[in-house]
C-alpha cells in the first residue's frame, strides 16, 4: 500500500516492495522508468544488507551533517525482486529510516521517491501532498522544510561524488 510519509526533507510517497506499488507510483508521479528509485531501511548497519559499503562509511554517515541518499554498489548478495532490473539496480541510492522518515512505525525496505509529480515542486505539507495525490492516505506529522537532500558516493579515496548537492 502506497502512503504519503514526512521525511526530513519534504513529503514523500513509500510503499513496501510490490510490483503493484512499484508501478503505481511510476503512474502517479509520471516518472521516467529510466530513473531509478531509492530504498529506506530501517536502520544504518541494514545498509550493509543492500550496498557494499564500509563501518567507517556508515560512521561518516552517521555524522554527515545535512539530509542525504548515498548512493553505493549493490550488495551481490542482496536479490533484487524479480521486476527491478539488475543492471539499472547495480547501484541503490539509501536513506536511512530512523533519520529521513518522520512517525512511520511500519516494515522496511521502502521505496521512497518525493510526494509530488515529476517535474512539479515538492509537497512540503501533506495538504500540499493530498493536492497531488489525493487518493492516497498518508500520515501527517509537521511541516517539512529544509532542502531536498545531499545525493552522493563515496570514492575509495573517501572523496564524495555528489549527484545532487543542495546544501
Amino acid at each position: 500500500m502506497i502512503l504519503i510519509l514526512p521525511t526530513d526533507t519534504c513529503y514523500g510517497l513509500s510503499w513496501a516492495f510490490t510490483w503493484e506499488d512499484y508501478l503505481k507510483i511510476y503512474q502517479l508521479k509520471g516518472r521516467d522508468f529510466s530513473k531509478p528509485l531509492a530504498f529506506v531501511v530501517e536502520g544504518f548497519q541494514d545498509m550493509k544488507r543492500y550496498i557494499d559499503i564500509s563501518d567507517e562509511q556508515i560512521e561518516y554517515l552517521k555524522n554527515y551533517p545535512h539530509p542525504w541518499s548515498f548512493v553505493g554498489f549493490k550488495n551481490p548478495n542482496f536479490l533484487l525482486p524479480d521486476f527491478l532490473d539488475e543492471t539499472q539496480y547495480n547501484k541503490i541510492s539509501l536513506r536511512v529510516g530512523k533519520v529521513a522518515l518522520k512517525n512511520y512505525h511500519g516494515t522496511y525496505p521502502l521505496f521512497l521517491t518525493s510526494a509530488n509529480p515529476s517535474g512539479q515542486k515538492e509537497a512540503q505539507t501533506f495538504e500540499e501532498a493530498k493536492i497531488y495525490f489525493p487518493e492516497i492516505d498518508g500520515i501527517y506529522w509537521w511541516l517539512c522544510d529544509q532542502k531536498p537532500s545531499d545525493i552522493f558516493s563515496l570514492s575509495e579515496k573517501w572523496e564524495i561524488i555528489y549527484i545532487r548537492k543542495n546544501y
